[in-house]
């Protein structure tokens, strides 16, 4: 015997229904990943930061005029600038933020270039 699910009407001021009858919006699903890549690099970032003021801290040796762990400091820098740059360009994507939006898809460098050579050849 196969479970046949009853449905209900819900008025839109009730709070009684069911969670798994309302469907998932895709929105959510990209935010929440966006979150933990975002959390995720951070924390790399940190513990970076930290092994690197824990380790070489007291270094004697000298790179470019600069201590050893200033020098590792700004690499590590630099390293995770380049990341926020590589995640906001690959990872996150745009979205419309109305109550029927929806996730924006990347152009494709030709669909761009088209679009441009149009925009051209019409002024």
């Amino acid at each position: 015997m196969s479970k046949v699910r009853e449905i209900k009407e819900i008025e839109e001021s009730s709070r009684d229904y069911d969670l798994s009858i309302i469907e998932t919006d895709p929105r959510f699903k990209q935010t929440t990943k966006e979150f933990w890549i975002t959390l995720g690099v951070y924390l790399v970032f940190a513990a970076c930061m930290i092994a690197n003021l824990l380790l070489l801290n007291g270094s004697k040796i000298q790179v470019l005029g600069f201590p050893l762990w200033i020098f590792v400091e700004i690499l590590i820098i630099v390293g995770f600038v380049t990341a926020v740059i590589l995640l906001s360009t690959y990872v996150y994507k745009d979205m419309d933020i109305t109550p029927e939006g929806k996730i924006y898809e990347k152009q494709k460098k030709k669909e761009r270039k088209s679009k441009w050579i149009l925009i051209q050849s019409r002024e």
